[in-house]
């Protein structure tokens, strides 16, 4: 390969690392989103209000549970108040779920960039020392 292929080939590699390297900060980019939005999920967990069996106690009367249809010792509020929770908490998880599978698909593509980066150079770093070859030739050629 000639002087002016090699550094020809130098520019559009360099091209191709530029341009690898943008993804790259893309796709962290991404990810920074994802984690932002993780955090907000995990603050709603945190600002989920866990309901409290004391202080939706089962009444009775004459010895007989009114607020405790199933007689399980629960209060019907308590029991309500607790199924709401739950769903709450499983939709949230759900959501931070979605969230890490998007994530570990953003990592598998950053790795395969890097990838793609790495041999780039490794082939830039390949073109130099022709070139440097080339001219060290060319150099003893005229002397």
């Amino acid at each position: 390969m000639g002087l002016a292929a090699s550094q020809t080939r130098v520019l559009a590699l360099n091209a191709r690392k530029s341009d690898l390297e943008f993804q790259g900060q893309q796709i962290n980019q991404q990810r920074t989103i994802l984690s932002n939005q993780a955090e907000t999920f995990y603050n709603q967990i945190l600002a989920l209000e866990a309901p409290n069996a004391e202080a939706n106690p089962v009444t009775y009367v004459n010895d007989v549970p009114v607020n405790d249809s199933d007689g399980d010792g629960l209060s019907n509020t308590y029991e309500a108040s607790l199924v709401a929770y739950s769903q709450e908490y499983n939709k949230i998880n759900a959501q931070i779920e979605i969230i890490h599978q998007q994530d570990r698909a953003l990592e598998t593509t950053l790795k395969n960039v890097d990838t793609q980066h790495q041999a780039v150079q490794t082939e830039i770093d390949s073109v130099k020392k022709v070139i440097d070859k080339s001219i060290e030739f060319t150099y003893k050629t005229f002397q």
